[in-house]
């Protein structure tokens, strides 16, 4: 399989400086991919949060050639012949794509704060997270990705309507070399400016502490696209519009998706852990222990039916005093004891835990590949990100009710001998979230490029072994999970097939 950092050339290198309140950004220069195709129907598909592209209206531009119109098309013409060295680095940073570049910046910031509280050993208190940002472990970070991507892709789908709707040509068909390769396609709304001012709002509110640094990137964004010679000033305000409108609705489901309810404040898991239907009860394992991640995190509302999505739920798992749960905790300390350089990598690369832009940024990183390959749109990217995202949020969601509803050990709370390679999850063990997140973007994945199957199988495969592995997971759990993965991936799936895009 590919490694986490296989391709430099096309892929972002993070690297966090000591002590600077902000990520920083260094890598080599991206080429520009020139997108394979315009995808003109774009401003019919299937939205998600809209009920369709034609709940925003967006205003009849200018006549190109009117005078306010040349007027703008002047300043950009001037513009490009007085360029600086800081607005040409701007420009070639965002030309590599402004989905791409914003679902980095999201990566960044999910790493930043997915830190978990620490404790206080003269108090005796557990360390509170950030009172404003959240602690960005898995599934606040599967939400993250989902709503920024839903917010790009709901935002493009009424620009691209827009835009062919009303036609304003292209600046580069009216002479205006750019400094970048630009995408043939009506130039207003800006779907650069769509994109920017939908993942800054939405980001803003997942990360309130960033607001004034994703203002400045949005803006930066935004300004590099005249900079660049690929807009006017009312495209860039239209495709703001858009966005502005759309964030409203958005932020009303983020609001009211239960997740704010999932830390479980009044300690409920105290009493469904007592009522859950198995032998032996998880406990923590920490020193001191502590209250487990987010037991009603399997509450969010999900992006896909959430009937269908609990009727999968597994079923009660081998009790402990049972043959094949005593068959599966002998395979664990059997790894444990004989585990394979092979092995400590795979558990290692797929654990994905504090301090990293967790396991859905990981299958983020890796799709980052797959689109620059197929030379993938703005709008067709965001549809990627958006069905990937989606899925795997829900996939999250489930694991997680399953979890705090049966309460399974961990391996080596059943025996304390047995070494792990990775951190222990302070979480139940059933059924294995990295099993079931991985099988669900695998299965859209291998959909959106079906030339990459068998590599997301294989990637997939080995993300399900890896908590057993590491030493963290039965094979039980991992197979139920994987299956519950697959399943949900299924169910996304079918909905992309009726989505309206080719």
């Amino acid at each position: 399989m590919k490694t986490r950092f296989s391709s430099v050339s096309l892929s972002l290198l993070l690297l966090w400086v000591t002590g600077c309140k902000e990520p920083t950004i260094d890598e080599g220069i991206l080429p520009f991919i020139v997108p394979t195709s315009v995808d003109a129907d774009g401003g019919n598909w299937r939205t998600i949060v809209l009920q369709s592209s034609a709940d925003i209206a967006v205003p009849q531009p200018n006549a190109i050639t009117s005078d306010a119109y040349q007027k703008e098309l002047t300043d950009v013409k001037n513009g490009l012949l007085a360029s600086t060295p800081e607005q040409n680095t701007a420009v070639d940073y965002w030309a590599a794509g402004g989905v791409l570049r914003w679902n980095q910046i999201a990566r960044q910031l999910v790493e930043k704060y997915n830190i978990m509280p620490g404790y206080d050993y003269v108090t005796g208190q557990v360390t509170p997270a950030d009172a404003a940002n959240s602690f960005a472990g898995p599934p606040y970070a599967a939400r993250v990705y989902a709503l920024l991507s839903v917010a790009q892709y709901d935002a493009l789908v009424v620009t691209w309507r827009a835009k062919y709707q009303y036609n304003r040509s292209s600046l580069e068909k009216q002479g205006v070399i750019s400094r970048v390769p630009v995408l043939d396609v009506p130039s207003y709304p800006s779907e650069d400016a769509a994109i920017a001012e939908a993942s800054c709002q939405m980001l803003a509110y997942l990360f309130p502490n960033e607001v004034s640094w994703l203002k400045t990137k949005a803006a930066e964004h935004k300004q590099s696209r005249i900079w660049a010679g690929a807009s006017v000033p009312s495209d860039i305000k239209a495709g703001e519009t858009i966005s502005a409108t759309l964030l409203t609705k958005l932020l009303d489901r983020a609001k009211n998706d239960r997740f704010s309810a999932a830390q479980d404040v009044s300690r409920t898991w105290q009493t469904t852990i007592a009522n859950a239907p198995y032998d032996q009860k998880w406990k923590s394992l920490e020193i001191p222990e502590r209250a487990p991640i987010l037991p009603l995190a399997g509450k969010v509302k999900t992006w896909y039916d959430s009937t269908a999505i609990f009727r999968l739920s597994p079923a009660v798992p081998p009790t402990t005093t049972s043959v094949e749960f005593q068959k599966a905790l002998g395979e664990v300390q059997t790894i444990a004891t004989t585990r394979t350089r092979d092995q400590w990598r795979i558990a290692t690369y797929w654990d994905n835990g504090n301090n990293t832009y967790s396991l859905s940024g990981l299958w983020n990183f890796l799709a980052e590949d797959l689109i620059r390959g197929q030379g993938q749109n703005e709008l067709r990217t965001a549809r990627t990100y958006a069905l990937l995202n989606r899925t795997m949020q829900d996939a999250t969601t489930a694991s997680w009710q399953t979890m705090y509803t049966y309460f399974v050990p961990r391996p080596s709370q059943i025996d304390p001998t047995i070494k792990t390679a990775i951190t222990i999850p302070n979480m139940p063990g059933y059924v294995a979230d990295r099993a079931a997140v991985s099988t669900a973007a695998a299965t859209v994945l291998a959909y959106l490029f079906p030339t990459e199957a068998t590599s997301l199988s294989a990637q997939a495969a080995e993300a399900t072994l890896s908590g057993l592995y590491g030493g963290t997971q039965f094979r039980f759990d991992n197979e139920e999970g994987a299956k519950l993965g697959t399943q949900i991936g299924q169910l996304a799936v079918a909905g992309a097939k009726s989505d309206g895009s080719k």
